[in-house]
């Protein structure tokens, strides 16, 4: 697995998040969080987006489903500590990457997405 990745959301904005390594704690900040699975061909799918206030308590909270459900590899965080930025950017990984774990998450109202009321999903990516 990559040490770090970057997913790009419709606003055009990349967001970075750093691969959580086994034996590290993870951090008490908060942030947002991914489990993907990596394809043979090396793309990168994601299964899960999260948010924490806390990641070392939260992070994990569904791990095991991922893993036994979606085939989940890896774990990335993005440390965020800033609330109401922590939730922009979870709703716009959601709408850039469509998680299959996430797939029943409501999702704001067309007009909280941008004035054009495209959602962004087909230029998300890595």
């Amino acid at each position: 697995m990559r040490d770090q990745i970057d997913c790009r959301v419709g606003s055009g904005e990349h967001l970075r998040f750093a691969l959580f390594k086994e034996g590290r704690p993870l951090s008490p900040m908060g942030g947002n969080y991914l489990y993907v699975k990596e394809a043979e061909d090396g793309a990168i799918h994601v299964i899960y987006a999260g948010q924490a206030d806390n990641l070392a308590l939260h992070a994990q909270s569904r791990w095991a489903e991922a893993q036994a459900g979606f085939g989940a590899q890896a774990l990335y965080t993005r440390l965020n500590i800033t609330a109401v930025v922590r939730r922009r950017e979870h709703v716009e990984l959601l709408e850039a990457l469509e998680p299959p774990m996430n797939a029943d998450e409501p999702r704001p109202p067309a007009r909280a997405r941008g004035a054009s009321g495209e959602d962004g999903a087909a230029q998300g990516g890595f």
